[in-house]
């Protein structure tokens, strides 16, 4: 049987164990590819490294990793401290850990709440070339490799790490990026990209600038795996899609027609297939779903159910991406 035309994941959060553990374990029994779990000091979500070892003990099958995790400063994650907790859950779960990373938002209120747990916040390209340095530091880590390095926020002065990560060179490293500078790091050092909250056409616009960025590095385009985060809502009838839709854009605080808004996966499963099969062709790989009814199950399981068969219509050498 063929797989989906693209893989996909569910994005989790919140601080219920009770009830994570049972939305992961059915994520995992229904055949999702991936299941993440966010990272950071904000007060809907554990310290998210400690889950992901929770999560490997969950699952059996499904790749895991953070939603996304930082390494903007050694006092948000230091590469060191967090290349080891890294192997730690790559063998916890026998090899199924996907590192991923994100720049940080732009907003001041992002700033001030990691300010306010005193960790400095800089301007987005000295984010940028600081999760460069991170994210080599971490492979030469893994590689076994006695790292020396003096760069602008991390010091190593003969650092080595053992014992090594179960996946060789390492655990594959996703970037989350949506600005010029973020997708030019992304082409030169990731395995995967991520965009939030975007259409389809908007995706296939980054994804062909992405394309040159990788030519001009000396990659192929399909070197690099790509990824949508995305709300969803897969409901039965038009009338529950109104609903839930009001209720999402409630719930967030959002006025109708807001980007974020108009990028939903919503509705009944042949319209989501069929809006899945339009990010494919503008270049998805992967997409990462947040469901609306989470943490009940329903919408996991009509998705699972309802949707991914659909979603083996193309065959393999139609697709796009490794």
């Amino acid at each position: 049987m063929l797989a989906p035309v693209v893989a996909v994941g569910v994005q989790t959060w919140g601080t219920d164990l009770r009830a994570l553990r049972r939305y992961w374990a059915r994520a995992d029994e229904l055949g999702y590819a991936r299941i993440t779990y966010g990272d950071g000091l904000w007060s809907w979500t554990h310290d998210g490294w400690t889950l992901l070892a929770v999560l490997a003990g969950e699952t059996r099958r499904a790749r895991i990793g953070p939603a996304v995790t930082y390494a903007f400063d050694a006092a948000a994650h230091h590469p060191s401290w967090l290349a080891k907790r890294a192997v730690a859950v790559d063998h916890a779960s026998d090899g199924r850990l996907d590192l991923r990373l994100a720049v940080g938002a732009g907003d001041a209120a992002t700033a001030a709440e990691w300010a306010a747990h005193g960790i400095p916040y800089p301007d987005g390209a000295e984010r940028v070339r600081r999760l460069e340095e991170a994210v080599r530091a971490m492979r030469a880590l893994w590689a076994g490799e006695t790292v020396v390095m003096s760069a602008r926020a991390f010091r190593l002065a003969g650092a080595r790490l053992g014992p090594a990560p179960v996946q060789r060179p390492g655990p594959p490293v996703w970037i989350a990026a949506m600005r010029p500078q973020a997708l030019a790091l992304v082409s030169r050092v990731a395995d995967g990209w991520e965009a939030s909250f975007v259409t389809p056409a908007r995706l296939a616009g980054m994804s062909s600038r992405l394309d040159e960025l990788l030519a001009a590095a000396g990659r192929p385009a399909a070197s690099l795996r790509r990824s949508v985060e995305l709300d969803a809502i897969v409901v039965a009838s038009p009338r529950e899609h109104d609903a839930w839709l009001e209720r999402f854009r409630t719930a967030r605080g959002l006025p109708a027609g807001h980007a974020i808004v108009d990028a939903v996966l919503a509705g009944a499963p042949p319209a989501v297939a069929a809006r899945v099969r339009a990010y494919a062709a503008a270049g998805a790989t992967d997409l990462m779903l947040g469901f609306a009814d989470f943490p009940e199950t329903g919408m996991l399981e009509r998705f699972a159910r309802e949707v991914m068969p659909a979603l083996r219509a193309l065959t393999p050498a139609t697709r796009r991406g490794p």
